[in-house]
């Protein structure tokens, strides 16, 4: 990459995503990264260690969503972000379509409704990550897609 290419590039992921912290930057777009001339940009602004983009405000569902495809990190081809409660959607080096869901306790009786009727409810994905704040909603998740569920903080696979 060129000189400021890769700093240029996370300001425009902050742009689309909103926010991210520090360590999941670095985990997406490599080490190396020169944070200070981010932040002279006048478009990112730093809380504590979540960057956000000075349009946007820190959305915690989507640092959850983040630190899910950071685990994901040289398994997938691309990603983008995509319309609540879907944060994000990405394809698989092995062209499976996921979406990273993530609820909280004022949604989450409406995701599970959203999940039932899947086929119907939303764009079309091979496989879905729930992320739920508590391992209660398990038992009561009925979905024809094949899921992952994550409770969180911290993310945590069920």
């Amino acid at each position: 990459m060129s000189y400021r290419e890769k700093e240029n590039k996370i300001i425009n992921f902050l742009q689309d995503f909103g926010c991210a912290t520090q360590e999941q930057l670095n985990k997406l777009f490599g080490n190396n990264i020169d944070f200070r001339y981010i932040l002279e940009t006048g478009n990112v602004s730093k809380k504590k260690n979540i960057y956000v983009h000075k349009l946007k405000v820190i959305d915690n569902k989507m640092i959850l969503a983040l630190d899910v495809l950071c685990k994901y990190k040289g398994r997938y081809k691309y990603f983008h972000t995509n319309f609540e409660p879907i944060y994000i959607t990405f394809l698989t080096n092995k062209n499976l379509l996921y979406h990273i869901i993530v609820t909280d306790k004022n949604n989450e009786k409406g995701v599970l409704k959203l999940v039932k009727n899947i086929d119907i409810s939303m764009p079309d994905a091979d496989k879905l990550i729930l992320l739920f704040e508590d391992s209660e909603m398990y038992s009561r998740i009925e979905c024809k897609k094949e899921y992952l569920y994550c409770t969180y903080p911290p993310v945590q696979i069920v």
